[in-house]
């Protein structure tokens, strides 16, 4: 009984988490990912020595 439980949570919980990774692979992203780079700009967090 317990083993058709721990296979039925297990599969519940691939489930979720193949639902997660196909259908909302961008939700737990960075969004500074998605702007363009510019090439002639560097980012102001890098600091010449």
């Amino acid at each position: 009984y317990y083993t058709i439980k721990d296979i039925l949570g297990i599969l519940i919980m691939f489930l979720l988490l193949m639902i997660l990774v196909l259908f909302f692979p961008d939700l737990l992203g960075d969004p500074d990912n998605y702007t363009p780079a510019n090439p002639l700009n560097t980012p102001p967090h890098i600091k010449p020595e």
